[in-house]
């Protein structure tokens, strides 16, 4: 075949394309429903949205296309989509949506969206926020951080937040100016707390409390305020995994109204508000400050019984003195009687006994009010040990633990069945431990 032969069948790369256009044309004609996973997206100045969209078998991607909203259809189906789902459209969100595929002899193929339909992704949202649920039960992690004790008195707190959110503002403020004038150590770990990178940043700032983890006794996580987009961050599997596991107890006050978060379902305490939060710590402080005040009052109405009852004693002696001695000097005396008294006070042996008589009875008044005065004092001595020894605290550091399954008390052998996780508390943290033999 010669040259010229050959050049007569070649086209340029423009009539190339201009036939794809009229194919790709040809074929599609009218707008089609398409599902595909954002791989990026990102709106222009002039406020076009362009979007590079996947299709992936496994993680691995089999497809790749370009797509645009317009500027003039964007910002009604961003705000649609919002309203309906709670998000913004992001990168690894699954979409549905309806597109005229085009392709432009320069640009090449791409796909014109005009619709999104905001069911799908709920679905998918909530398709994802089920299997993240489904792992951590089967992991024994769902109920892990509420088999933690909250502590006696809820002071040090480790706060996880953006210092401009206004739930942040809320929080601080019922806090420190709280009606009981109770005071706090705050510390505030900065973290994002809404987009693609919020469970990244606030993983991290639970590290960071981690490695001091000494100088706390509770973690709190507060958004509250502003936009209630974004809030997909708190289904997020590696951040509800390390809330779960960490070892103090979690209190959330995200600030949504719509169903919890998996963040929410794993925390020890989920509270809808920052406000609520805080209030949720001041009534802690107050709970123990109310049990200090009754046992004081207790040990009070105790000591005032013992005092009581020593008073009386203490008084019928002296009712019976009074009565011996009344009887003497008002006794009237026969002529007898008088000479024989005479005779013993002559004697001095009668009245010497009379002096000794009285003297053990008073003997006896001092040695049973200090005897129920002791009493008093022992019984005060060993109420206060007791309160000591068996606090929580102190009997782990004897060497006790706690064991829970499902956040029950595990009291019986009976009670772990094969296959279970067993959550043992000790002093400085958590062990996990699986049932392999019931017998």
């Amino acid at each position: 075949m010669s040259d010229r032969m050959l050049a007569s069948q070649f086209i340029s790369l423009y009539d190339l394309c201009v036939l794809i256009r009229e194919v790709v044309g040809d074929n599609f004609p009218e707008y089609i429903w398409v599902v595909a996973e954002i791989a990026s997206i990102k709106e222009n100045q002039n406020g076009h949205c362009y979007l590079e969209l996947v299709d992936k078998n496994e993680e691995k991607v089999i497809a790749q296309a370009r797509a645009t909203i317009w500027a003039y259809n964007y910002r009604s189906l961003a705000h649609k989509f919002e309203k309906a789902t709670g998000e913004t459209l992001k990168r690894g969100m699954k979409i549905l949506f309806s597109a005229q595929v085009q392709y432009h002899e320069v640009y090449g193929l791409s796909l014109n969206i005009r619709d999104i339909d905001p069911t799908y992704s709920t679905g998918e949202m909530a398709r994802k926020k089920r299997e993240t649920v489904e792992r951590l039960l089967r992991e024994g992690l769902l109920e892990l951080n509420k088999s933690l004790l909250l502590p006696l008195v809820p002071q040090r707190i480790a706060i996880i937040s953006s210092p401009t959110a206004a739930g942040y503002g809320d929080f601080m403020t019922h806090l420190q100016e709280n009606s009981y004038g109770y005071r706090f150590s705050l510390s505030l770990f900065q973290a994002l707390m809404q987009g693609e990178e919020a469970s990244f940043s606030i993983i991290a700032a639970l590290q960071k409390i981690k490695k001091q983890i000494d100088l706390f006794d509770l973690v709190v996580i507060i958004r509250g305020g502003g936009s209630q987009i974004d809030l997909s961050c708190f289904d997020d599997y590696e951040l509800s995994a390390g809330i779960a596991r960490f070892p103090l107890p979690v209190v959330t006050g995200i600030g949504h109204e719509r169903d919890d978060t998996v963040v929410d379902m794993v925390a020890h305490t989920k509270k809808k508000t920052p406000t609520a939060v805080a209030e949720f710590i001041i009534s802690g402080v107050r709970l123990f400050e109310t049990q200090i005040e009754d046992l004081q009052n207790s040990i009070i109405r105790y000591s005032d019984r013992l005092l009581e009852n020593s008073r009386y004693s203490l008084q019928e002696n002296l009712n019976t003195l009074n009565h011996v001695l009344k009887n003497i000097l008002s006794y009237s005396f026969s002529k007898h009687q008088l000479l024989v008294i005479r005779f013993c006070l002559a004697s001095r042996k009668n009245f010497s006994d009379h002096q000794n008589r009285l003297s053990l009875v008073l003997q006896k008044v001092n040695a049973v009010f200090w005897q129920k005065f002791q009493e008093a004092k022992n019984k005060y001595f060993l109420l206060e040990q007791s309160i000591y020894h068996f606090n929580p605290v102190n009997l782990m550091k004897r060497g006790f633990s706690v064991a829970r399954i499902n956040g029950n008390l595990l009291t019986s052998i009976k009670q772990a069945k094969s296959g279970q996780t067993i959550t043992t508390q000790l002093l400085d943290g958590l062990i996990l431990s699986k049932v392999e033999d019931e017998s």
